[in-house]
C-alpha cells in the first residue's frame, strides 16, 4: 500500500494556506519516499518531517520542469542531508541540456554557498516512458512529454491511481496518458485561461473523457475564488476537489 501527500498545490507564488507545487509519494513498507517536485512545499519534510518521513532514509525528487516555482524548494535539501538524496530532471529528454547543468545555475555562488555534490545529493536524468528507474520504479511511475506549456513538462502517472498534470493546457495526449486512472490531479487556473495552463472545466473534461473517478484541481493561483473553481469543474464532472496542501490521496 502507498499514499500521496500534496505538499504545496498552489501555482507560482506561495500564499498563507497553499505553498508551490509538490507531491510526496510514500510506500508504507519501504525506507524511502519519492517526490514529484520541488516548489515551496518541499518545506513540510523539513518542518513536519516526523510525520512525514517517518524514519526513511531515501529520498527522490522527479522534477517535472524547472520553472521556479517548481524547484525553488531544492535549496532546502541542505535541512535533509542526512538522507540518500537523489534529484531527477527532464534537462537532457526536454531541453537538450543535462539537468546537472541547468541545476548548476541554481546551486552556484552567489545565489548558493555549496553546490548539490558538496550536498552529497545525487543528480540524475528523468526521462520519457513507461519505466523511469529509481525508487519510483516501487510506484509504477511513468511520464509523459507534454508541449502544451510555456516550456515543455513531464505528467507522471502513479499505476492505475494517480495522474499528476501540472503546467500544461488540456490536451487530448493527457486523456490517453491518463486513462484507467482513478484520479486525475490537473492544472487548474482562471478563468481567465493563462498560457499554458487549463481552465477548470476544461481540466475537468479531461478527467471525464479519461475516465476518472476523481478529479483534484493543482496549481491553484494565488488569487483565485476556489468556490468559482469548484463550481466550473463540477459542472462537467461529478466528483471534483480542489487541492489543499496536506490533503491526502490514500490507496494508491
Amino acid at each position: 500500500m502507498a499514499a500521496a501527500t500534496i505538499l504545496g498545490s498552489g501555482g507560482f507564488v506561495p500564499t498563507g494556506t497553499r505553498e508551490t507545487s509538490s507531491l510526496l509519494l510514500r510506500d508504507d513498507a519501504g525506507e524511502a519516499a519519492v517526490v514529484v517536485d520541488a516548489g515551496t512545499g518541499l518545506r513540510r519534510l523539513i518542518t513536519d518531517r516526523a510525520s512525514l518521513l517517518e524514519g526513511r532514509t531515501r529520498l527522490e525528487v522527479l522534477l517535472t520542469h524547472f520553472h521556479i516555482d517548481h524547484v525553488c524548494g531544492l535549496p532546502y535539501l541542505t535541512e535533509l542531508m542526512d538522507m540518500d538524496v537523489t534529484v531527477r530532471g527532464p534537462g537532457a529528454e526536454l531541453y537538450d541540456m543535462p539537468t546537472g547543468d541547468v541545476l548548476n545555475r541554481l546551486f552556484a555562488p552567489p545565489i548558493m554557498p555549496v553546490d548539490l555534490a558538496q550536498l552529497e545529493v545525487a543528480v540524475g536524468e528523468l526521462g520519457v516512458g513507461e519505466d523511469v528507474g529509481g525508487l519510483a520504479a516501487a510506484f509504477g511511475i511513468r511520464t509523459r512529454r507534454q508541449d502544451r506549456h510555456t516550456n515543455p513538462t513531464l505528467g507522471v502517472r502513479v499505476g492505475d491511481a494517480l495522474t499528476w498534470c501540472t503546467d500544461t493546457e488540456d490536451d487530448p495526449l493527457t486523456v490517453e496518458f491518463a486513462r484507467g486512472s482513478r484520479i486525475l490531479a490537473h492544472d487548474a487556473w482562471g478563468p481567465p485561461a493563462a498560457p499554458g495552463h487549463a481552465v477548470p472545466a476544461a481540466a475537468a473534461q479531461v478527467a471525464v473523457d479519461c475516465g476518472a473517478e476523481r478529479l483534484v484541481l493543482i496549481h491553484v493561483p494565488p488569487k483565485a475564488d476556489e468556490a468559482a473553481l469548484h463550481r466550473e469543474a463540477a459542472a462537467v464532472h461529478g466528483d471534483v476537489t480542489v487541492a489543499t496542501d496536506l490533503l491526502e490521496l490514500l490507496d494508491l
